[in-house]
């Protein structure tokens, strides 16, 4: 995978993390109902980069 892709991926899955952190603490509103598995999925994106 290319330096940029993982960079890319990153990014993405930083992001997402904190709009859920955001939602969580009411500043957007909340939009999204499953809270926890996308946090998981924003973790195994950033695992997945990682090797």
């Amino acid at each position: 995978m290319k330096k940029s892709t993982k960079t890319t991926i990153r990014i993405a899955s930083i992001i997402l993390a904190l709009l859920l952190v955001l939602m969580e603490i009411d500043i957007i509103p909340n939009l999204i109902n499953y809270h926890f598995w996308v946090l998981i999925i924003a973790y195994a994106m950033l695992v997945f980069t990682i090797k």
